[in-house]
């Protein structure tokens, strides 16, 4: 038998932190409702398009550099209805400004005191980002 395939996808931003990628709306829910704490940063494709959740877990009184927040932009993008575009918007905000309420559907959630990053199409960083996924994770 092939062992279970890990809950999230996780890569790492150029600065190490390790950045995690729903698979699906149910591990969508698992990974921002449970999995991530409060200061980590959450992202998502903005425009209303479907996409995964991404998560950067950040240590306690940390913020995400450009870089690592440009890092996670670009792989909201590629995980979503937007792969491809030369540019997409990316929402993003503290995991604390997420919320659920009762009755939304799997993978749908309320994110407040949002802020937004243009994502333009970079194929190096996407590379190297693809490259340093850990499916042992």
């Amino acid at each position: 038998r092939r062992p279970a395939a890990p809950p999230y996808r996780r890569f790492t931003s150029s600065e190490g932190y390790p950045i995690y990628v729903g698979r699906n709306n149910n591990q969508n829910d698992e990974l921002t409702m449970r999995f991530a704490n409060g200061n980590d940063l959450w992202l998502h494709v903005g425009g209303g398009r479907p996409g995964s959740h991404v998560v950067v877990r950040l240590p306690r009184h940390k913020t995400a550099s450009l870089e690592t927040l440009l890092d996670a932009a670009a792989l909201a993008v590629h995980f979503s209805k937007a792969r491809g575009a030369a540019r997409a918007d990316v929402i993003y905000t503290p995991r604390k400004n997420v919320r659920k309420p009762k009755g939304l559907p799997a993978g749908a959630v309320v994110p407040s005191q949002t802020k937004t990053v243009t994502a333009h199409a970079d194929p190096d960083r996407l590379r190297r980002l693809l490259d340093s996924a850990d499916d042992r994770s």
